[in-house]
């Protein structure tokens, strides 16, 4: 909650209202900031050492001189009143204080030193039944030394009011204050001035506060749906382009595989060609060369013939020429039609190059498109990166904004707590008004 629920923490069914002035106001001396802690009104009084207070509150005159109902000023004035005791009880020294018996009378003394050893008490009765059910943990004996203390601090306050030189000796004192009671006054005074404001608040104004804050909180709830609607657009454009990646990712990924079987079916036929070509190549000029040297041989050994027939036989001359001639046109034959075979052989290798530059030109074009769809990845990829940016932008607003509600919403708790603790000092008072004549009315116009 608030610091008020923080510096308020008496156990509601406890007997022991907090200790206040003669009025009966409440001041939470009994609230407790641990397991084992000690109540603000016992214990040691050393962790906190407080500045000399001043002399007196700021005189009431001061907030009433602003506050034009009666009503508005009469409160005020019970409220600087009961800050007035509280810093009176907030004052008083430990009773092993040794200067307190120079400082004040052996009564006043003696009053310090019960009220100590009456919180002593309770505070160990209240650490016995801490463990207890609520019911049980209050005993008879925890409620009459309840009563005690109040009537020895009621006495006590009553006494430094009436009489200003001993308020001033316990001033010059400048015993050490526990931190609950520091904050139990801090939050008296932000619960005064709250009062005052409210009290000079006019209906006009409080119907303003409200309006403003009724277009606060629709403009809250209407930024929580835009925000809500903005993410659910989010996550659907999300899922859009994630889709749509894997979409792509799957053309390219068929792609690149189309392209890994075309380059490896590529080079599977220009080998294939190569090998074959070469061995063709090779078997057709091991033929020629062995019909080249068999043609040589014969026709070595048909001029030793010839020479040998010229010297034998002239007659047969012009026959021999005749066979010669017959041979040597076989021989042109067999060489046109090996140069015939190569122009073929070199048409089909023309052919097969042509095929691979057009299957290169298609591994080409491939490449390109590969590389587009690359570079359309890419922008994508940058795309995505502006909308997380963005998105992280939203956020950081959305937080901004969320913080400022939760302040808003902290503050209206707050008011709503103090507003409730109003009502429960209202309470407190009209009990203290049966018991202390007339002081208890001044209460009369808080209740109202």
């Amino acid at each position: 909650m608030t610091a008020v629920s923080a510096s308020y923490q008496l156990r509601k069914d406890s007997p022991l209202p907090p200790i206040g002035s003669a009025s009966g106001n409440a001041t939470d001396v009994y609230s407790r900031t641990g397991t084992g802690a000690r109540p603000a009104y016992g214990g040691s009084r050393t962790t906190t050492a407080h500045s000399d207070p001043p002399d007196a509150v700021p005189d009431t005159a001061s907030f009433s001189s602003k506050l034009t109902n009666i009503e508005a000023q009469r409160v005020m004035s019970v409220l600087m009143d009961m800050q007035r005791k509280v810093q009176l009880v907030g004052l008083l020294p430990d009773s092993m204080d040794r200067r307190m018996s120079t400082i004040f009378s052996a009564e006043i003394f003696a009053a310090i030193a019960e009220l100590r050893h009456l919180e002593d008490r309770y505070e160990t009765l209240l650490g016995e039944n801490i463990n207890k059910p609520s019911r049980d943990s209050i005993t008879p004996e925890m409620r009459d030394i309840g009563r005690q203390i109040r009537s020895v601090t009621r006495s006590l306050v009553r006494h430094f009011l009436q009489n200003p030189t001993a308020a001033s000796k316990l001033r010059y004192l400048k015993s050490t204050k526990l931190p609950s009671v520091a904050q139990f006054e801090q939050l008296l005074q932000e619960v005064k001035m709250l009062v005052y404001e409210r009290l000079g608040t006019t209906v006009e104004d409080e119907k303003a506060k409200l309006d403003q804050l009724s277009i606060i909180i629709a403009k809250e709830q209407k930024t929580s749906n835009d925000v809500a609607s903005l993410r659910e657009e989010l996550d659907k454009a999300k899922k859009e382009r994630t889709v749509e990646i894997n979409k792509r990712n799957e053309v390219i990924r068929r792609l690149k595989e189309e392209l890994r079987n075309i380059k490896k079916q590529a080079e599977e036929t220009t080998k294939r060609l190569e090998a074959r070509s070469k061995q063709k190549e090779d078997s057709d000029v091991q033929q020629f060369r062995d019909k080249e040297l068999s043609l040589k041989e014969e026709t070595a050994a048909l001029r030793t013939e010839l020479h040998e027939l010229m010297k034998a036989n002239g007659e047969k001359e012009a026959q021999l020429r005749k066979r010669k001639f017959k041979i040597e046109s076989e021989v042109e034959n067999w060489i046109h039609k090996y140069d015939q075979d190569m122009d073929e052989k070199q048409t089909e290798l023309e052919d097969i190059t042509a095929i691979y530059m057009e299957e290169k030109a298609q591994l080409d074009e491939l490449s390109a498109r590969h590389a587009d769809l690359k570079k359309e990845y890419e922008a994508i990829m940058a795309e995505r990166k502006i909308e997380e940016e963005k998105r992280m932008e939203r956020e950081k607003q959305l937080k901004r904004q969320a913080t400022a509600a939760v302040r808003i919403q902290a503050w209206f708790k707050g008011w709503r707590v103090r507003r409730d603790l109003k009502k429960q000092r209202s309470g407190s008072g009209k009990k203290g008004a049966k018991g202390k004549g007339g002081k208890g009315k001044a209460k009369t116009p808080k209740k109202k």
